[in-house]
């Protein structure tokens, strides 16, 4: 989303370029189960940008936040006593690399460790985590069935 405001007929060069996001802080990862049992509603959160506050709020009944974060700023989101530094990935990579795996397990909320390709324990321990969580067998291998799997879940 890009915004600009300036009076009418002025010529302007400033834009702001926003990213919306849309996070889930639920008490099991995944998209089984209804959103009562799984989001964490009704709790309070604020987001700081370069450390300012911007926005306060209380997540939604499926525990989710909507947030508009500004390109290239330092965005953190406080919510339950935590900290949670918000880094915008501008690109997700296809679901059949190791990259775009840990990047899906990531946004359905397994700790996949950092994304960057490499075999790691958070990274095994979020496949089989995944694999198991959808019935299919765990055996922490990023077979082309776990992949599907990926890619039916998180939608794209």
């Amino acid at each position: 989303m890009r915004v600009a405001r300036t009076i009418d007929g002025l010529p302007h060069e400033n834009t702001l370029a926003l990213r919306k996001l849309k996070l889930f802080f639920q008490c099991f990862a995944g998209k089984h189960g209804t959103d009562a049992a799984r989001g964490i509603a009704n709790v309070d959160y604020t987001v700081k940008v370069d450390g300012d506050v911007v926005d306060q709020g209380k997540t939604a009944a499926d525990g989710s936040v909507e947030l508009l974060v500004p390109a290239g700023r330092r965005v953190e989101l406080l919510l339950l006593g935590t900290t949670y530094d918000l880094k915008i990935e501008n690109e997700l990579k296809p679901y059949t690399t190791p990259i775009g795996h840990q990047q899906r397990l990531s946004g359905l909320g397994y700790d996949a460790g950092t994304h960057n390709g490499a075999v790691s324990e958070l990274f095994d321990r979020a496949t089989l985590e995944f694999q198991g969580d959808e019935d299919l067998d765990p055996n922490g291998d990023v077979t082309p069935g776990t992949q599907n799997k990926l890619l039916s879940v998180y939608g794209w």
